[in-house]
């Protein structure tokens, strides 16, 4: 993005959140969201009620509740919930606050919710994952995401059968838009991933967006490459990268039948946390597998990481407040209209509120 310093200060306690300076529905005319979007806690509280109150949050794995009866609790922002499979192998969410006993319900026989008057959640699986919404309201999540998974299971067919290898997370002193603008414009990777630049060949980049998703697409260039070595009969020829409004993307990679889950788990105005689940064919992985591992988070994650960073402290500078996206349709992997949409979601979501 193209810096440009303005007037565009931070809100106080007693004044609304005015519509971002010069922000436009067409990216190619339009300024970014202001960098005080992106440290305010004022701002910060709205988004947890505008946004991740009201759209799918990822919480884990079907396999983890398998059989009736089995359970496991999770936080939405700062909104405990619990996921229960009940004795009819349905799955069902509830705010746990609405029961003071269901911090030990796990432990407690013959649960069940609906004698309790439990404020229900609504709960919907994809790929053999769990996402919770908090919203009676909102899409239903099979909706908004058809597209994206049918692009999905065509680069890596069968995800659902794919089982959870390895977890991984990551405090980061960054705002959790500046992890997903980073990780939905791609010319960054030219200086700050060498190593990915030898894996994919960027001149295959392809990108194309749905109302709420993003997916991003390129062609392994190289099998002998400084990331990890790749095998001409893996089944996986091609990376997709894939995002969910707000704050999930999925990963498929070069390589044996793979899927990466990456949720910036917004935890203050300045921080997040990175929460990284990596799912192959067998919970123990292959040599090759481990390598993919190895490389991601021992390499990619920290490049990332320190862009992340880098970045928020440039947004507390005195010297910068709103930028310019770089447009350029015809060469996607330089362009940032996909970070517009990103953006204009996150505008239309505060102001719908002001």
């Amino acid at each position: 993005m193209i810096g440009i310093h303005c007037h565009n200060k931070p809100m106080t306690d007693y004044e609304p959140i005015p519509p971002p300076k010069n922000f436009h529905d067409q990216a190619e005319h339009s300024w970014t969201l202001p960098a005080y979007w992106y440290t305010d806690s004022k701002v910060f509280e709205k988004e947890k009620k505008q946004i991740f109150y009201k759209n799918w949050w990822y919480v884990g794995t079907v396999r983890q509740l398998s059989k009736p009866g089995q359970i496991f609790t999770t936080t939405v922002v700062d909104q405990e919930v619990f996921v229960i499979r009940g004795e009819d192998n349905v799955l069902r969410a509830f705010y746990q606050e609405n029961f003071r006993g269901t911090r030990g319900v796990k432990d407690i026989e013959d649960f069940n919710p609906s004698n309790f008057g439990l404020e229900s959640v609504r709960v919907e699986t994809l790929i053999g994952l769990v996402f919770v919404n908090l919203d009676a309201n909102a899409d239903a999540l099979t909706d908004i995401s058809e597209s994206m998974v049918k692009d999905m299971r065509a680069y890596c067919p069968r995800l659902d059968d794919l089982v959870l290898s390895k977890s991984y997370e990551l405090q980061t002193a960054a705002n959790w838009k500046t992890l997903v603008d980073n990780n939905l414009e791609s010319y960054h990777s030219a200086v700050a991933h060498p190593s990915l630049m030898g894996l994919l060949d960027y001149s295959t980049f392809e990108v194309w967006e749905g109302r709420f998703t993003t997916c991003h697409a390129m062609t392994n260039s190289n099998l002998d490459n400084s990331a990890y070595k790749v095998d001409s009969k893996d089944s996986v020829k091609r990376a997709i990268y894939s995002w969910l409004w707000p704050n999930t993307a999925f990963f498929i990679a070069p390589g044996p039948k793979n899927l990466g889950v990456f949720q910036m788990v917004p935890t203050g105005p300045e921080s997040s946390l990175q929460r990284w689940e990596f799912y192959f064919e067998n919970e123990q992985p292959t040599e090759s597998e481990q390598a993919y591992l190895d490389w991601t988070i021992n390499t990619l994650i920290p490049e990332d990481t320190a862009l992340y960073e880098n970045v928020q402290h440039g947004l507390r500078s005195q010297g910068y407040s709103q930028g310019r996206f770089v447009i350029n349709r015809n060469r996607p992997e330089w362009s940032e209209h996909h970070v517009h949409q990103f953006q204009t979601l996150v505008r239309d979501a505060i102001m719908a509120d002001c």
